[in-house]
């Protein structure tokens, strides 16, 4: 069972994929509110009205793919207005993928993923690459629609005094300027590979405001050219706190 591969490639590996099996792809509002069992009662209603247009192999597939899709589904609390869902069970195929505007629910049951919505959606919205910065380390991540996930880590020099001395400290903040430039170069490298792989439209940088222009001023123009929107989040933030300050970046970036 795979949760969703939130990199920009994934849809295009979904769409090549085939299914003699058939798969389930669902598109669902969510409800924060909702209690037990609400899942199971909008995936009972979207089939149902569509149960006549079914053949005999496709009825049974949805009856195969439903119990694991609300079970899954069940356990989980979503800020997001609505859900797509891909399954099929004998290939092992599970993914949620969180939407960023609402639609209305529908089910099919084919050979090949529905994917429409979730074009569209891209279309509207295109996936973006965060980098969060300090002087010394960069923690990197894709937003695709709704979907975060950490897709690099980078972790600079340390700076250590020398044990017979010391240093002056005009030397010591030298010193210290260089493992700085050269953990930030580190970064523009490692957010430039990214960019060149292709997928991502859209660059956001966050952390402290020196940092975020010391970056800038190593990255390729390339790179700078899909920077949409910057802030200032701190390195520490994660869980549900970094999402929310990082959607939030993402909006801003939509907005301009």
């Amino acid at each position: 069972m795979m949760e969703a591969d939130v990199s920009p490639q994934a849809l295009t590996e979904l769409a090549a994929l085939r299914f003699p099996e058939l798969a389930l792809s669902a598109y669902l509002p969510t409800d924060r509110g909702a209690g037990h069992g609400y899942y199971r009662a909008v995936l009972d209603d979207l089939a149902g009205a569509d149960l006549h247009k079914l053949s005999g192999r496709e009825r049974s597939a949805l009856r195969r793919e439903t119990p694991a899709i609300v079970a899954s589904l069940e356990k989980r609390r979503f800020d997001c207005p609505a859900v797509a869902v891909f399954s099929c069970r004998p290939r092992g195929l599970l993914r949620i993928w969180r939407l960023v505007e609402p639609l209305s629910g529908r089910v099919a049951v084919a050979g090949e993923l529905d994917l429409a919505p979730v074009r569209l959606q891209l279309f509207a919205h295109p996936p973006s690459l965060v980098a969060i910065v300090d002087k010394h380390r960069a923690r990197l991540y894709g937003l695709i629609l709704d979907e975060l996930t950490q897709v690099g880590h980078v972790e600079g020099l340390p700076i250590r005094r020398h044990k017979q001395g010391g240093w002056s400290a005009a030397a010591l903040q030298r010193r210290q300027d260089e493992h700085a430039r050269g953990n930030l170069s580190d970064v523009a490298d490692a957010v430039t590979r990214l960019l060149e792989r292709g997928g991502y439209r859209r660059l956001i940088l966050a952390g402290p405001p020196e940092a975020r222009c010391a970056l800038k001023s190593l990255l390729p123009a390339s790179a700078l050219g899909l920077l949409t929107a910057e802030g200032s989040v701190p390195m520490y933030a994660c869980g549900n706190e970094l999402a929310a300050r990082l959607r939030a970046l993402d909006r801003q970036a939509q907005e301009v």
